[in-house]
């Protein structure tokens, strides 16, 4: 029957391999299915007629007057294009960033977008049929600053200042922050009702790392907490059992106050900070048109609204904020003050992610190789936790050296419960097992491992960097392909590490199914962690190989330690047969 079962288990396995790949493969034509409904903006002209953006046109190509001019700021860090039509930004080339290993193309912040990044809405957004302000004109350029204006069909005044930042400094700021403000200026003698304005965040997309979809998404920050809306969201769920079932949806928003909204995928974000609360937000997912790598590709875009009173006569409204495009760097984002840093992602034990981050930053600095870098962490890691897993390594070959004498009290007292618990209780304090002590290690690295698990998935250091044979650790290390389906090496030797792990520690009582669960273990994990960034398969493999190493080294002493106590409890129960004897004689 074990067999029988151990097969069903293989098989389930290799299903959910095909099954994952095939989901894999299809998983942007679903996209591009959804976003046929849901990604088609209208932008409203000044003659309040439509015109309708096709494909992956972005909006700055509905030209006003025949021409839509750019103009650029430009940085050591970032070059940003501005829409003088619409008066806000085109595009961030990030300059430090190569869109891929082998092209010369720069990573692009909402290229092939279909929206302005700090497009300017009069009014809530409504998801897929935004109305983007139009018609702006260059009021004055100095190369670091450029501002731009507009007068509206109801004589309000629109002016939109930008500065950037030559390089980093305390002075200036932050090189890939774009300061800006929006000035609503009324010029009549008559007040002007208005009741929102929005601004757009531009759109950002996928990453070939990111095969959950975690870190694609737009958040929000409220001073509590931070929320973050995922392109899954937007799809139709059966629930669990009913509970949470919806419909597909193009696009979501909400009505709260907000500190900064974001949008970003596993290695890039930008971030909306506002000097005035926002008062609501609107997301939705779309297609973008991916050049370089002649594709399209699955992204996601938003708006955020803030609330406007009444312009009074010869009145003016003022909307500053500040605009970071740019890695996900978390030196820079502790900076800015407003627990930015939380478009990490780190979750839970974010403390700990941000600890080991700046841990391995530090190696780095002295070895100048990630793959290293991280062995290196690994080993840290490790050696802090020697004396607690050498601890539980020992309670486990204790416990697996008492299961005989265990069963015999089970048998002999087997209808005596409380007999039982008292005899156990002896036993163990005769070869001095304390059953905690071996759950305390599990408790204290679980934290380190998912510290250590969300900081290698979403950090920007490790995309493109290279390691022995791999090619980029933030992606599988793929070296070939069978068909479609992709040959990792490194996840295979975590395999290999992981049952040479389990065979290796003792296993006081599995007999079953949960012997089959563990003996299945490896393959489970192999299925788990197959499309992971390598980087974080690299943790894991050096992890089980110094497992592996400890395990042989406390064996050894824990072998002679086992031995001398089984002798100790032969000789103590001689001792006892020995005096009861004298005492029945006497």
């Amino acid at each position: 029957m074990d067999k029988k079962n151990q097969i069903i288990g293989i098989l389930c396995i290799i299903c959910a391999f095909v099954l994952l790949f095939k989901f894999d493969g299809n998983r942007h034509e679903m996209m591009a299915a959804q976003s046929e409904q849901v990604i088609s903006v209208e932008p409203l002209t000044e003659n309040g007629k439509v015109e309708v953006v096709e494909d992956a046109i972005s909006m700055a190509e509905i030209r006003e007057n025949g021409e839509d001019k750019k103009v650029f700021l430009e940085n050591g860090l970032v070059k940003v294009e501005f829409s003088t039509n619409y008066g806000a930004i085109d595009r961030v080339f990030l300059k430090k960033y190569k869109k891929t290993q082998d092209g010369d193309d720069l990573v692009v912040f909402n290229d092939g977008g279909r929206c302005p990044a700090l497009g300017l809405i009069m009014g809530s957004p409504k998801g897929d049929k935004a109305a983007y302000v139009s018609g702006f004109s260059v009021k004055s350029f100095d190369g670091q600053s450029i501002v731009f204006s507009k007068v509206d069909k109801t004589g309000l005044e629109i002016v939109r200042d930008y500065f950037l930042p030559e390089k980093d400094g305390k002075g200036e700021g932050d090189a890939y922050t774009l300061t800006h403000r929006t000035h609503l200026i009324n010029p009549s003698n008559s007040e002007i009702s208005l009741k929102n304005i929005s601004l757009s965040l531009g759109s950002i997309p996928a990453t070939e790392g990111d095969i959950t979809g975690d870190y694609l998404n737009f958040g929000y920050y409220d001073g509590k907490s931070i929320e973050f809306i995922k392109p899954r969201d937007f799809t139709a769920s059966k629930g669990f059992f009913g509970l949470g079932k919806r419909d597909s949806r193009d696009h979501i928003s909400g009505k709260r106050p907000i500190i900064w909204g974001s949008i970003k995928n596993q290695f890039f974000t930008a971030i909306l900070t506002s000097s005035m609360r926002a008062s609501g937000f609107c997301a939705r997912p779309v297609l973008l048109s991916d050049a370089a790598l002649n594709r399209q590709n699955e992204g996601i875009a938003a708006e955020m609204t803030f609330r406007v009173d009444n312009i009074s006569a010869r009145g003016e409204h003022a909307l500053g904020l500040d605009f970071y495009v740019g890695p996900k760097d978390l030196a820079r984002l502790d900076r800015m003050h407003d627990r930015q840093d939380l478009v990490m992602q780190f979750g839970f034990f974010g403390i700990i992610s941000k600890f080991l981050l700046f841990m391995m930053l530090g190696i780095h600095s002295f070895v100048s190789n990630w793959g290293l870098a991280i062995i290196l962490l690994t080993v840290m890691v490790k050696l802090c936790l020697w004396p607690l897993t050498t601890a539980q390594v020992r309670v486990s070959k204790k416990m697996s050296a008492v299961q005989a004498p265990l069963k015999e009290i089970r048998e002999k007292y087997k209808n005596n419960p409380s007999k039982i618990q008292a005899e156990t209780i002896k036993l163990f304090k005769l070869h001095r097992i304390n059953p905690a002590a071996g759950c305390l290690p599990i408790f204290v690295q679980i934290p380190i491992f998912f510290g250590l698990y969300f900081m290698l998935r979403t950090s920007s250091e490790l995309r493109f960097a290279h390691f022995l044979w791999i090619k980029d650790l933030s992606v599988a290390d793929t070296v070939a392909h069978v068909g479609s389906f992709p040959i990792n090496i490194l996840p295979i030797i975590m395999c290999v590490t992981t049952a040479l792990q389990m065979h290796m520690t003792p296993i006081p009582s599995a007999d079953g199914s949960p012997k089959m669960i563990l003996k299945l273990m490896p393959l489970i994990l192999l299925f788990g962690c197959y499309g992971l960034p390598s980087g974080l398969v690299l943790y894991w493999t050096v992890q089980n190989i110094l497992t592996i190493v400890q395990q042989y080294v406390v064996s050894k002493r824990g072998d002679m330690q086992v031995e001398q106590l089984m002798e100790t409890e032969t000789e103590a129960k001689k001792n006892k047969r020995g005096r009861g004897k004298k005492n029945f004689t006497k």
